[in-house]
């Protein structure tokens, strides 16, 4: 026939042999499928017809290559078996290396046992390799007494048992099996983890359509934060701050040449845009804005959390940050003999809650989760200094207190200030005073 010219290892006729054009169509197999007929050129040369492998026995295709060293062992392991247990099944080794190269790894003294593998031994192909496609070796194809591939599997599944139960034609094939991502580009951006990722940190540009905003999780033990669509201030004030919400700019120093990338301008401002050299509002948005996206394989404490975010942001945007003490006005809290009522429950889960109705109820919790309390809720026009807690209070103290404000003027008129709650929180012993103090500030500037 004209195609053993064509073809001089071996012939394979499929099914479907040939495509519309009139030339043989390789399709890849899978389990299910059958080989028809297949005949092909050893690499001892004498001529082999696949039915005479799996019909007497079921058949191991066993891809390998000589310096595959997980194939040598799996290949003398084999062929231990097929010593053991002779005529209960055969092996076809096949190999995409060329003849020369078979014949210089058998001709090694250290090799002589492999000798007598040579008659069912396939070298040069690139059909079965295109029949059963493959990344990885060794890989082993699993062919019944009636041509039927059965299981597609690596190493792990050549064993003693499984291949008895494979010669035993047994209706259920117990293997692991091997899978293979044959769409797997390594020169081209990975996206087949993207929904499996342990670890994760990503950022990309300002994307058109998105709102402007951050998202985070529990506070105290973090593991993610994703913010969209925000300026990198929002980043670093988030990492800096304990996820607080509303940036007090008395806690940050900006020593940069560009300080136009951490401030959003306000809808219409001309001036700043001008000074910057922004076309309109939406040009500083598609420059500086930027979304980011941070994932650990488990929740850490926030200090640890927030390292990870400096470090993203100072490898990405080329900054450098610090914490420095620095003189600035702060809310400083002191006390005198008086105290809120100790908890006697020491084994409820702390509580601070500010209700619809306007109460504030405290329930076993500290003075510093207060004060970081109000910290978050009050925004920073009503609260743009931070708390300096010189209270004297024991780490320990829990309390309990409850205050309703339904009925405050005041409250009603405007809403809830930080004199409104610093006038009630007075009556259990507690000061609050605002002075310059040394405070450990966010300190961001360029690179030396």
């Amino acid at each position: 026939m004209a195609i053993k010219k064509l073809i001089p290892f071996f012939i394979l006729f499929l099914t479907d042999p040939f495509s519309g054009s009139g030339q043989q169509k390789t399709v890849p197999l899978k389990i299910g499928d059958r080989l028809t007929d297949l005949e092909f050129t050893a690499h001892s040369g004498r001529r082999i017809n696949i039915q005479e492998l799996y019909t007497r026995g079921p058949l191991i295709i066993d891809f390998w290559a000589t310096w595959c060293v997980p194939c040598l062992k799996e290949i003398r392991y084999t062929d231990s078996l097929s010593r053991k247990f002779p005529g209960r099944f055969s092996v076809l080794l096949v190999s995409m290396q060329d003849r020369e190269n078979i014949k210089a790894f058998l001709d090694r003294p250290a090799n002589k046992d492999l000798i007598h593998l040579a008659p069912n031994m396939l070298s040069g192909d690139t059909l079965f390799n295109q029949l059963f496609p493959h990344r990885s070796i060794p890989h082993n194809i699993w062919i019944d007494t009636q041509g039927t591939v059965r299981a597609v599997t690596g190493s792990e599944d050549i064993t003693e048992k499984n291949i008895l139960d494979f010669a035993a034609n047994l209706p259920m094939l117990k293997v692991r099996g091997k899978k293979e991502n044959l769409d797997f580009k390594r020169g081209e951006p990975f996206h087949l983890g993207d929904s499996t990722f342990t670890y994760r940190s990503i950022v990309s540009p300002y994307i058109e359509g998105l709102p402007s905003g951050q998202l985070s999780s529990q506070k105290g033990e973090r593991r993610e934060y994703f913010q969209y669509n925000q300026n990198l201030l929002q980043a670093l004030w988030a990492a800096y701050s304990g996820f607080n919400p509303g940036i007090r700019w008395e806690m940050v120093v900006l020593s940069t040449r560009d300080s136009s990338r951490y401030m959003s301008p306000k809808l219409h401002d001309r001036a700043f845009l001008k000074k910057y050299g922004y076309e309109d509002r939406k040009a500083w948005e598609e420059k500086n804005l930027f979304c980011y996206a941070l994932t650990l394989p488990k929740p850490v404490p926030d200090a640890i959390f927030s390292s990870y975010i400096f470090s993203d942001m100072e490898r990405q945007f080329r900054i450098k940050t610090t914490i420095s003490e620095r003189n600035i006005h702060c809310v400083v809290v002191t006390s005198g003999q008086k105290r809120p009522k100790k908890s006697l429950d020491r084994h409820r889960k702390p509580e601070i809650t500010f209700t619809p109705e306007r109460r504030l109820i405290v329930k076993n919790s500290t003075l510093t989760e207060l004060l970081d309390f109000l910290f978050r809720r009050l925004p920073p026009e009503r609260l743009p200094y931070p708390f300096n807690d010189r209270s004297g209070y024991p780490e320990d103290f829990r309390f309990d207190l409850e205050e309703d404000y339904s009925k405050e003027p005041e409250v009603l008129k405007n809403g809830m200030t930080a004199e409104i709650f610093f006038r009630r929180l007075s009556h259990y012993g507690l000061n609050f005073t605002a002075e310059i103090v040394p405070y450990p500030v966010l300190v961001i500037s360029d690179p030396e």
